[in-house]
């Protein structure tokens, strides 16, 4: 059981970690972007979450997922204990977990939907996403790590873990079209390519001849996937990344250079576009709230 306050930013040195987290106090932390994945499950009432331009006040039961662009920021709106557990990892590490046919990253990509990153539970998905929460948090304790497979019984129920969440998320969301795992690994490859280099000059032709792929075709497959094009996903990117370094306290000149744009017009043009707010504007009504 871990009890803390803020957290800007977390790194994990494994392939994933997990904490019980119970707040009594009011929290208050940053807009922040996470390298890894995160699962989050809210277990009482009172907490807030704001994500990219949605606000959620979170009830008792709700499940949250972030990938590693979900500019994101949870904070507790009422007194009393805030419960919740948090599930963090690497994406390469879930997806070597995956099969051809069941991509365990599927809820944190496939987007088809308006509200991706929020998905209410019953009383009953609720306790038996805690039911494999506690079981893992059990075989990895000082205790028990060492007893015989509880290695591979941690990996069962990480894999049980994200199984469910996924079935989960197609049942709410109403996706009933067959995996898209046979395509997946491509539109994920390209993803993470984009993650990597957002600050580079990629275009189009740049994806084509980096995975062999005809790009109208790419376009197609990848739309399919995120919901969006390359194009967009990319620009997307460098502006949740300019988000987070304004909120770092950068000026806009360096986060210009930073985020892949050299002309600061430019790039105060998609900003404000995005956002409604000049770079400037952003930064200064984030900071002083």
């Amino acid at each position: 059981m871990v009890n803390q306050t803020e957290i800007v930013k977390e790194k994990i040195k494994e392939d994933f970690s997990i904490f019980h987290k119970i707040t009594s106090a009011n929290e208050q932390h940053n807009f922040h972007i996470h390298d890894e994945f995160e699962i989050m499950l809210i277990l009482s009432d009172g907490m807030m979450c704001a994500v990219g331009e949605q606000t959620y006040m979170l009830p008792k039961n709700s499940l949250l997922l972030f990938n590693n662009m979900d500019l994101h920021m949870i904070n507790t709106v009422k007194p009393g204990p805030s419960e919740r557990y948090v599930v963090s990892f690497r994406p390469e590490y879930l997806e070597l977990l995956s099969s051809d046919k069941t991509n365990l990253l599927e809820c944190f990509f496939f987007r088809p939907t308006s509200d991706p990153n929020l998905l209410p539970l019953s009383d009953g998905q609720a306790s038996l996403l805690t039911d494999i929460l506690v079981r893992i948090t059990d075989y990895r304790s000082p205790e028990n790590a060492q007893l015989y497979g509880s290695d591979l019984f941690v990996k069962i129920l990480l894999i049980e873990l994200l199984l469910r969440v996924n079935a989960m998320y197609r049942d709410y969301h109403n996706i009933t079209a067959p995996t898209i795992s046979q395509n997946y690994s491509l539109v994920y490859n390209v993803m993470n390519f984009i993650h990597k280099y957002y600050w580079d000059d990629i275009t189009l032709d740049t994806l084509s001849q980096q995975f062999y792929i005809n790009k109208f075709y790419l376009c197609s497959l990848f739309k399919s996937v995120t919901g969006t094009s390359p194009n967009q996903y990319l620009i997307n990117c460098r502006l949740m990344k300019a988000k987070e370094l304004l909120l770092n306290h950068m000026t806009v000149e360096q986060v210009c250079s930073q985020v892949g744009y050299n002309n600061l017009s430019h790039f105060s043009r998609a900003f404000k576009k995005h956002t409604g707010m000049s770079p400037k504007q952003f930064q200064m009504a984030a900071l002083h709230r």
